[in-house]
């Protein structure tokens, strides 16, 4: 299936609803969160974990079955119950709202797929065979993770510092690309791991400006 990769923002301002309380739903929600996503669950029962999120106010939650009229107002929706019929009534009018719709391990019944995910703080990397094979992706994000480690994410959050200065150092283009890359080739990761954030910082500040 062909697929067509996005990274969505902007989730805090939008509805999203998951209909299922199991681990499966659980895996969603955690990956919702990490979005910042704004997260209602419907479900009958919930996993302990989920019960734990609802307990502390970090999503909203319908402890009933899904009923008709639940996605109004929806931006996204992610069906996760272990019953096909109603994953399909929850497709069906997602359909109908014109929802974002994912019918977890059936993408022939969803309008988008969810990768398998690297997460190190903003960094993210994203894993999609185009939902034909799950354990392909699921292998490929086991040795990413091994291969990138959370100094990565350190990085990203050192270099978003410095963007504002970049922009104000050099013009757009590769005149700026070529700074930014001396300082992501330079000796930064290593730094991070022995020395901590400010002294790369500092060095990655004297790389940039050199």
């Amino acid at each position: 299936m062909k697929s067509y990769t996005i990274c969505l923002v902007g989730l805090d301002l939008q509805q999203t609803i998951v209909v299922g309380g199991g681990k499966v739903a659980s895996r969603k929600v955690e990956g919702l969160l990490a979005a910042g996503a704004k997260v209602r669950l419907i479900s009958p029962e919930l996993a302990p974990e989920l019960q734990i999120l609802a307990d502390s106010g970090q999503i909203e939650t319908l402890v009933r079955n899904y009923a008709e009229g639940d996605l109004v107002g929806a931006f996204l929706v992610i069906a996760a119950t272990d019953d096909p019929q109603v994953n399909q009534r929850v497709w069906a009018e997602a359909l109908r709202n014109g929802c974002l719709i994912n019918v977890v391990d059936d993408p022939t019944h969803s309008n988008f797929t969810l990768p398998a995910m690297v997460r190190r703080d903003e960094l993210s990397i994203a894993i999609s065979t185009g939902g034909g094979s799950p354990a392909l992706a699921r292998r490929l994000r086991e040795r990413l993770e091994a291969l990138i480690g959370p100094e990565y994410g350190i990085l990203g959050g050192l270099l978003a510092e410095l963007r504002p200065e970049l922009v104000a150092a050099y013009p757009p283009g590769e005149p700026r690309l070529q700074a930014a890359l001396r300082v992501v080739d330079s000796d930064i990761l290593d730094i991070i791991q022995k020395q901590g954030r400010d002294a790369a910082l500092t060095y990655g500040r004297e790389q940039l400006h050199r």
